[in-house]
């Protein structure tokens, strides 16, 4: 049952700034620019190519599985249960993974590096989530906008701000504390800087 707190107009705001701003959307924005903006190209695929391979193995593939189950009334899209996690991460991991290999294949580099950078951090999620409820969606927008920083250079750190306002939304809507949220931003940066610091080279400063 709704509360009276949860028709306000900061809980509505908050739900549609959750939804807008989700991980799915925030994935699908990054293969687009990635894909028809890459400055080293998308290797053996044209960039409608290399957008098709992002959209079925970063976007849509990794939260198949939770579409399922929500559809089927066995889980909620917010999975609040962490013990219910373990499997769907271990799914979206599996399909990173193929999409990397896939874009390897194709000497996509780009898209490899970021399949690469989600395959880390949402292990690196699985792993914490063994012990404590992180948020996985403030990781889910905060390690993909890291990977457009390093690439296109600091000049964008502002887009992070994204990272912060769905925080607040999901604090708002009380789904997590503020070191929940704190902590899947930070363990996204870190992980993804680390990947793309490896694999991609130095941050792009301008």
């Amino acid at each position: 049952m709704m509360h009276a707190s949860d028709s306000s107009p900061s809980q509505r705001l908050a739900r549609i700034l959750s939804a807008i701003l989700s991980p799915p959307i925030i994935a699908l924005g990054t293969v687009i620019v990635f894909s028809f903006f890459s400055p080293i190209g998308t290797g053996l695929l044209i960039p409608w190519q290399s957008f098709l391979l992002g959209l079925v193995f970063i976007v849509i593939g990794p939260i198949l599985p939770l579409s399922i189950l929500v559809a089927r009334g066995k889980l909620t899209v917010d999975v609040k249960n962490r013990h219910d996690r373990p499997l769907l991460y271990f799914a979206a991991i599996l399909v990173y993974i193929t999409g990397a290999l896939i874009a390897l294949f194709f000497m996509n580099h780009t898209m490899m590096v970021i399949a690469i950078a989600y395959v880390a951090v949402t292990t690196a999620i699985a792993i914490v989530s063994l012990w404590w409820k992180v948020s996985t969606h403030t990781a889910g927008v905060a390690g993909p906008i890291t990977g457009l920083i390093w690439v296109y250079g600091i000049i964008v750190t502002p887009i992070m701000v994204l990272a912060f306002v769905v925080a607040w939304a999901r604090w708002r809507q009380n789904l997590h504390s503020i070191k929940q949220l704190a902590g899947g931003i930070l363990i996204a940066i870190v992980v993804t800087a680390t990947v793309y610091w490896i694999l991609w080279g130095p941050l792009t400063l301008f």
